[in-house]
Formats: structure tokens, sequence, C-alpha cells
């Protein structure tokens, strides 16, 4: 029971780290689970008896966690039971991700809101504009990056 704690602990504090980056609770709770989980993979029932969820929440936190590539299940000879882990290319996904989701607020919002702004107060103004370069920038050395990452490593 002791190993139980430990592990339950661990995966509260790697759960609420990933609730800050928005994921939802119960999903958050599940990859972290399986981020630690020995072996390397779990069944839904034991997913959700060693978490104590409902069955729709480890439904809808598996649901979200394979949509983002994070989590993936297989099966095994003889049993109608799938085993989830994670996916050999999580990591990858969630660089990939970032840039998805974080490169329209540079290329939309940031301009928008330039435009709104008045001159009144320049020393904002220009704050804006630098983030906007720095984060153009960052994005376009992480595509660059990703880029070159998939040719080394063959993938897609």
């Amino acid at each position: 029971m002791e190993n139980k704690n430990r592990i339950l602990e661990m995966v509260e504090r790697m759960g609420v780290r990933a609730e800050k980056d928005g994921y939802p609770p119960a999903a958050a709770r599940i990859l972290s689970l399986l981020l630690i989980c020995d072996p390397p993979f779990l069944t839904f029932d034991e997913i959700k008896d060693t978490l104590q969820l409902s069955k729709s929440a480890v439904s809808n936190g598996i649901s979200l966690l394979e949509q983002k590539c994070l989590i993936e299940y297989f099966t095994q000879t003889g049993s109608r039971k799938r085993y989830f882990k994670i996916q050999s290319t999580a990591w990858y996904e969630f660089m990939k991700s970032i840039v998805r989701t974080q490169r329209p607020f540079t290329i939309d919002v940031i301009p928008e809101a330039l435009a709104f702004r008045s001159d009144k107060h320049p020393e904002t103004n220009k704050i804006l504009k630098e983030a906007k370069e720095f984060t153009d920038y960052m994005f376009d050395q992480m595509d660059a990056a990703l880029t070159k990452w998939e040719l080394k490593n063959k993938i897609k």
C-alpha cells in the first residue's frame, strides 16, 4: 500500500502540473499514471481503479489523450482488453502541438492588439512588437528543428 500511496502522490503532483498546461484533471492524472507505471501499460479498469475515477472520466480522458497522440492502446492475443501506454512519439507530438496551438496567437492576436492600441503608451507597444518578433523567431526555429528531426529520424 505504501508503494500505491507514493504512486498516487506522484500522479497528483504531475497531474497538477499537466492541468496548468491545460489538461482536464482526469486526463492529466491518466497521462501522469501512464508515465510512471511499471509495467508501462495499464488496462482501462486498472486506470479507473488506481485513480478512483468514474468510467466516463476515464473514457473522456483516454479519448482526449489519444486525440493528442500522447497515448495509444494495444491488444494481446487471447485477451479482449485494451492496454494503454504512452505513445512512442508522444514527446514529439507534444512539441508539434505547441507550435500548432500557440503560433496562431502571435500571428493573429498580437498584430490585432497592436492595430487596436493607440500610440499613447509606446513602451507597451514596443513590448508587444518585441514579443511578436521573438515568438516568430522561436517558432521558425522550432519548425526548422522539427523538420530536421523528422528527416534525421525518418518520421512521417
